[in-house]
């Protein structure tokens, strides 16, 4: 049986459009347009939240001659990989992702794009990736591809834990030793990569949480589903985590004066996260996620501000 046959028959043919990104994606061809949805194209929160750890690390230890370049490339990495990763997902989900009224649109799901047009798509966008990394070193192709694996098995991490934000926050952060690999030589920002792995954990049970009622009845695992109404006090601990992580980097890493005002500002954000973000609540936990691109951003400018007096 097709997925098409699958889908419920109320299933929208077209998702929403969110913003300019989706709006562009909404104007393209009705034969292009459930592909640019496919690699998310129309949501580029979750592209960004991919991008700024490779970029908070090239902040962190990074001279001007190198940033742009290497920045420039993890950009363009990020957004592919996390495309092709995001049609794996819908391919492998499709069953479940149809029985959720927020995912019931996704283009294999809803039956508009064929699972199997869509995996190739994945395989291919997935290939280019690393290879973008070429223009860098071949080292760097190396370290790109090492992290494929990693999303490859996160779409089956929730039929088997209730914890799948953990093996997720360990994949999107990945550009962090990527970039420690390329510019030192070896493994480091093992601190940095913690807080960043905090970080990503609480986003996700965030954003499970809008999910949960339907992720039950679908036999989806995730946090959300095995707390409740208490993923509240695990997004506080992991966001408090993700503090207590950032300003032992900023000790390790030599940060000058500049970065503790910009960490307070950024332990404001996740404390309001916290406190808007209630598992019963959907729109208030959606909301609460979108803001996490300002969080990255505040982060980063964090990273660069305690850097000014080592820039010279």
């Amino acid at each position: 049986m097709t997925v098409a046959a699958q889908a419920p028959a109320h299933v929208p043919t077209q998702v929403p459009a969110q913003g300019r990104a989706a709006r562009l994606v909404v104007r393209a061809p009705a034969g292009v347009r459930p592909y640019l949805e496919l690699l998310r194209l129309d949501r580029p929160v979750g592209a960004w939240l991919l991008v700024v750890p490779g970029w908070i690390a090239l902040g962190a230890i990074a001279g001007p001659q190198d940033g742009g370049l290497l920045g420039l490339l993890l950009l363009v990495y990020g957004v592919l990989s996390r495309g092709a990763a995001c049609g794996l997902n819908d391919v492998l989900d499709a069953r479940f992702d149809a029985q959720v009224p927020r995912t019931a649109g996704r283009p294999v799901a809803s039956g508009r794009l064929a699972a199997g047009r869509a995996l190739v798509l994945c395989v291919v966008v997935g290939a280019v990736a690393p290879l973008v990394m070429g223009f860098w070193s071949v080292e760097a192709v190396v370290w790109a591809a090492a992290g494929a694996p990693l999303a490859a098995v996160y779409p089956y991490m929730k039929r088997v834990t209730h914890w799948p934000h953990v093996w997720l926050g360990i994949t999107i952060n990945w550009t962090v030793p990527l970039v420690y690999g390329l510019l030192t030589g070896g493994l480091g920002g093992g601190v940095l990569y913690g807080a960043l792995i905090c970080w990503a954990v609480g986003t996700d049970v965030i954003y499970a949480c809008q999910d949960r009622e339907a992720d039950v009845r679908a036999g989806v695992r995730s946090a959300a589903v095995l707390l409740g109404r208490r993923s509240r006090v695990l997004v506080g601990g992991v966001y408090a985590g993700c503090v207590v992580l950032l300003a032992w980097f900023g000790v390790v890493a030599g940060l000058g004066p500049l970065y503790w005002p910009g960490l307070c500002v950024v332990a404001g954000q996740l404390g309001w996260q916290v406190w808007r973000a209630d598992p019963a609540d959907v729109g208030a936990c959606g909301r609460a996620f979108g803001t996490n691109p300002l969080c990255g951003l505040l982060i980063l400018v964090a990273v660069l501000a305690g850097r000014v007096d080592t820039l010279g």
